[in-house]
C-alpha cells in the first residue's frame, strides 16, 4: 500500500523533535514552521510532492478530521504509544501526545448510526423551496436545516434516557469564533430538577458532513471555552452529521459540570439518535 506523503512528513518532525536514546521530545507541540521545514526536506530527500509553501494550517485539520486519520499516523509512532491531537493559536499545528490513554483511539474514533440508534421522521416541507434548490453539502447548510426544522429541540424532547428536564430550549447564536475553537451552534436549555428548581443549560453543537468524523478532542475544547466565556455550571456537548440521502445524525455527550471540569478533557458517549428527513433535502 502506498505511503501517504503526510505520514513521512509526520516521521521527519518525529525525527527531529525526538530522541529515541532517552525516549523524550525536546518538546511535544509542533508548529506551522516545523511543518513547512519539513515539507521541504521530504520534498526534496524522499520525493513528496506536497508544496513546501501551502498552507501548513490544514495540514493536521485535514488528518483528523478524514476517514483515513488512522492509516495515515505513521505505524512506527503507533508501536511507540505516540498519537496526535490538532492544535491552534499561536502557529500551533498539532502536538504529540505521548502515553495517554484513549490517544490512539482516538484516530480511529468514528461515530455512525447503527441498527440500535432510535430513528425519527421530520418533515422538511416547511423548508422554502428557494433554500432546498441552493442546499449545499456544507456545515452551514446542515446547521441552517437543523435550526430551521428544530432538530436539536426535538432531540431533547425526547425523553428517553435524557440527561435534563427541558422545559425550553432557545437557539442563541451560529459560528461562535472564541481564541482557539469555534462552537458551530450554540442552544439554551431551561432545566426543571426533580426539587422543583430550575437552572440554565448551555448546549454545545458540532457540525460535521457525512464524510468527517466527529471528534472528541475537538469537542472537549468547545466545552471547555463555553464554561471560559458563560458563568453556566453545565454544558451537554452535541454533534450532528449528514448522512447522505438520509437525514441528521445527532450525538449527544455526557454533561459536564463546571466543578468536574479540572478532570475534564473529552466527553464520552451518551446516546444518538437519527432524524430521518422527508421528504429529503438536497446537500443532506
Amino acid at each position: 500500500m502506498a505511503v501517504s506523503d503526510k505520514t513521512i512528513i509526520i516521521e521527519r518532525i518525529f525525527d527531529t523533535l525526538y530522541d529515541e536514546n532517552t525516549q523524550t521530545f525536546s518538546r511535544t507541540l509542533v508548529s506551522n514552521v516545523d511543518v513547512q521545514e519539513a515539507k521541504r526536506y521530504c520534498a526534496e530527500h524522499h520525493g513528496t510532492k506536497l508544496k513546501p509553501d501551502g498552507n501548513a494550517y490544514n495540514f493536521m485539520k485535514d488528518i483528523v478530521r478524514g476517514k483515513s486519520a488512522s492509516k495515515i499516523w505513521p505505524q512506527r509512532l503507533k508501536d511507540l504509544k505516540i498519537s496526535g491531537a490538532q492544535r491552534t493559536g499561536d502557529g500551533a499545528i498539532f502536538e504529540f501526545v505521548h502515553g495517554v490513554d484513549g490517544a490512539l483511539d482516538s484516530l480511529d474514533e468514528d461515530f455512525l448510526p447503527s441498527d440500535a440508534t432510535p430513528s425519527f421522521p421530520v418533515q422538511s416541507l416547511s423548508l422554502p423551496l428557494a433554500s432546498k434548490a441552493l442546499g449545499r453539502t456544507d456545515e452551514s447548510w446542515l446547521l441552517q436545516v437543523a435550526v430551521n426544522l428544530r432538530i436539536i429541540e426535538s432531540h431533547f424532547a425526547n425523553a428517553t434516557n435524557s440527561q435534563i428536564d427541558a422545559l425550553e430550549l432557545t437557539h442563541l447564536q451560529m459560528d461562535i469564533k472564541l481564541r482557539k475553537v469555534q462552537i458551530d451552534a450554540l442552544f439554551r436549555a431551561l432545566h426543571a430538577a426533580p426539587d422543583g428548581s430550575q437552572s440554565d443549560v448551555l448546549i454545545t453543537v458540532e457540525a460535521k458532513q457525512g464524510n468527517q468524523r466527529i471528534l472528541t478532542e475537538q469537542i472537549g475544547r468547545q466545552v471547555i471555552a463555553a464554561f471560559e466565556s458563560t458563568d453556566t455550571e453545565l454544558v451537554i456537548p452535541v454533534a450532528i452529521a449528514a448522512i447522505k440521502n438520509k437525514g441528521i445524525y445527532v450525538v449527544e455527550f455526557a454533561a459536564v459540570t463546571r466543578d468536574t471540569l479540572g478532570q475534564f478533557s473529552i466527553p464520552t458517549f451518551h446516546r444518538d439518535a437519527m432524524f430521518v428527513l422527508q421528504p429529503k433535502v438536497k446537500g443532506i
